[in-house]
């Protein structure tokens, strides 16, 4: 699944420990890449780069890149110290929570007029209702923290979405309580009467341990500290002059805020002048850059559709990873205009500051 074009690959340095054992293992530690030309590989098959299926992480510091399809996992289960369960932003699923305690109580009936969803051309802002808090705010998921009482944990009716053309699945219902080790997964299909179960352990190197209502406990994110940004199609909000609603977007990139990771903007005059000032900005630079750890800090603003001028040649982003380097990264074409390039394989440049 992971596949790289026009990346630069450091080499791993070996180091040997001086032992009285000779037979003590080497330890291989990777470098920290010095930057890359990447091309992200979003397209997963034969669907529109304005669709393209899958997400793509970034791991600056290895060079290294890991697609995922969207519609790969259904939950993702909080590895820090709350409890929290979140929806896939990438498949755009939306839920509702019900009064009841007890899945058996729930059937198709109750399913009656809802839509767990947005319409693209007319999204309302009732429609936030059904999804996770857009900025990643973890206290305001659509389901609520997990209780240590069991009683007090309701029935969940998911849509596990259909965003950027993913076919339409089964709505589930769900409830989520807590163990020894981390949450325990109730769930069935709206009209079934009996249930599976799946515990979900915690595991402290990743930000969420995801779920899949068919394959169980996959890994749909890399470790937590092994990527930096991930760019796929997503539920984001926008407003359209009647308020706040969600709209889904193609091209979006999130920053790995949950990690540590903070990213400054930079925006010139022109393309010119971006160039210039992306080739010359260096250590000293970075003390006059103000950093933002906003999950959306980079967001849709790389890019343009309307008019469609494809990457914003005027601008580029200052990154802190979580082990404290700084990158700098522009994207050099992303397949809209006259920039070149492929949607769905958008390429970037990336620099170590040093």
């Amino acid at each position: 699944m992971i596949r790289f074009q026009k990346i630069i690959f450091p080499a791993l340095t070996i180091l040997a420990f001086s032992s009285c054992k000779k037979d003590t293992d080497p330890v291989l530690i990777a470098p920290t890449s010095n930057g890359a030309e990447v091309q992200l590989n979003g397209i997963a098959g034969a669907e529109s780069g304005a669709n393209a299926a899958n997400a793509v992480y970034l791991d600056l510091s290895a060079a290294k890149q890991t697609a995922v399809l969207r519609s790969a996992w259904d939950l993702g289960f909080y590895c820090g110290s709350d409890y929290r369960v979140v929806l896939n932003n990438g498949s755009v699923g939306g839920a509702k929570v019900l009064a009841t305690n007890n899945l058996a109580d729930v059937t198709a009936a109750d399913t009656i007029g809802l839509t767990l969803n947005t319409s693209q051309f007319n999204p309302l802002p009732e429609h936030l209702a059904y999804f996770d808090n857009i900025a990643g705010d973890l206290t305001k998921t659509i389901i609520p923290l997990i209780s240590s009482v069991d009683t007090e944990n309701k029935v969940i009716i998911l849509n596990r979405g259909t965003g950027g053309g993913i076919a339409a699945r089964p709505w589930v219902k769900l409830r989520v309580l807590r163990n020894a080790t981390g949450y325990t997964l109730q769930y069935a299909g709206i009209t079934e009467t009996s249930f599976k179960t799946l515990n979900v352990p915690k595991d402290a190197v990743y930000n969420f341990r995801t779920v899949s209502l068919e394959n169980g406990i996959i890994e749909a994110q890399p470790e937590k500290e092994k990527w930096d940004l991930v760019w796929s199609y997503s539920v984001f909000e926008s407003n359209f002059g009647a308020g706040p609603v969600p709209y889904n977007f193609s091209d979006l990139i999130a920053v790995n805020y949950l990690a540590g990771v903070t990213v400054g903007t930079k925006i010139y005059a022109n393309a010119a002048t971006a160039s210039a000032a992306f080739t010359n900005f260096n250590k000293d630079s970075v003390a006059n850059t103000t950093f933002s750890s906003n999950r959306w800090a980079i967001g849709s603003g790389w890019r343009s559709t309307q008019p469609a001028t494809g990457a914003r040649p005027d601008r580029f982003y200052v990154i802190k990873d979580p082990a404290g380097n700084y990158y700098k990264l522009r994207c050099l074409s992303m397949g809209i205009g006259a920039d070149g390039g492929t949607r769905g394989k958008p390429v970037f440049k990336y620099s170590l500051i040093q």
